[in-house]
């Protein structure tokens, strides 16, 4: 059984891509095989918690019976293996990226890839498209209802996590505050650098959550907010479009800002209403988070590795 070592970006980092390595090399390990995490530095991430062993720059040599996992946006990388023996594979968690330093209209399998592993549909769709000679899969990412779950009250509070959007947050604060007057008592929280308990926590407790994602491949922390209780309004990231629909959000076209404070809005409404309408609304929320669901996660693993290592 060949050793599958994964290729992580720095793990100090609080990116959702770093967290899915290590959670992918942890479910091939459950599942029986030798996984282990690649950081420059060996360091591990501080900001969630993972069992997967992780090793330096030493490892690297030539070697047939190993599978590198690469990224989708480090094509150095694929040059400098190009011509090694190890079975070489593509975790692509945001295809907007995978296009950096990719010239001459280059595909992975001119790099000896035969398969990309996809973390949404819209990843899969845009790999086959772009990629035609090189095997899609998907492994749809999860949310883990144990941790992300409503707090036992929730608050007048409109959490968001501003790190795609910076300057769009304040604009969207600023303005919200200045058209509805009436609402200047909700609080924002801002989940910026926090861990990942952190964040399931500020979310539990948050009636709101403005979604300000971008330019993103799937879009988790809106599924992430929907599962803590939290009434979801903002963007989609265009990623999000696989899960977003009427029933589960108040969604914003991209860089819509005036339809943004609308939908904004409309989720205070439903949170100060509360009812059957909030039930509604929750149920909807709960019929999405099915189809993301760990379990799923953990056997879509182990279903597309058995077909990468046939």
């Amino acid at each position: 059984m060949p050793r599958i070592i994964f290729f992580c970006p720095p793990a100090a980092t609080i990116n959702g891509g770093v967290k899915y390595i290590f959670r992918m090399a942890e479910t091939l390990r459950a599942d029986g095989h030798d996984a282990i995490v690649f950081e420059q530095n060996a360091e591990r991430p501080k900001w969630f918690p993972s069992t997967a062993p992780m090793v330096g720059q030493s490892v690297f040599a030539p070697n047939a019976d190993e599978v590198y996992v690469l990224p989708e946006d480090q094509v150095q990388m694929l040059e400098s293996f190009k011509a090694w023996p190890q079975k070489k594979v593509i975790y692509s968690q945001n295809h907007f990226y995978s296009a950096y330093r990719l010239e001459g209209i280059k595909s992975y399998s001119d790099y000896g890839i035969r398969h990309i592993i996809c973390g949404s549909r819209t990843i899969y769709e845009h790999a086959r498209f772009r990629h035609p000679k090189v095997e899609a899969h998907v492994v749809p990412c999860s949310v883990d209802p144990a941790l992300f779950k409503p707090a036992a009250k929730k608050q007048k509070v409109i959490a968001f996590m501003p790190k795609k959007r910076m300057i769009e947050a304040s604009y969207l604060r600023d303005m919200f505050g200045f058209t509805y007057p009436q609402d200047r008592d909700w609080q924002w929280r801002e989940l910026h650098k926090m861990s990942e308990d952190e964040v399931a926590c500020g979310m539990g407790e948050a009636d709101v959550f403005l979604a300000l994602s971008r330019l993103e491949g799937f879009g988790l922390t809106p599924l992430e907010a929907m599962s803590t209780g939290c009434i979801v309004a903002g963007f989609t990231g265009i990623g999000g479009r696989e899960y977003a629909t009427a029933e589960n959000g108040f969604w914003a076209g991209e860089d819509d800002f005036p339809a943004c404070i609308a939908a904004l809005k409309s989720a205070v409404e439903l949170a100060e209403a509360g009812g059957a309408a909030r039930t509604t609304y929750a149920a909807s929320c709960q019929k999405t988070l099915a189809a993301y669901t760990p379990e799923m996660f953990r056997q879509a693993v182990k279903d597309v590795w058995a077909k990468i290592l046939a």
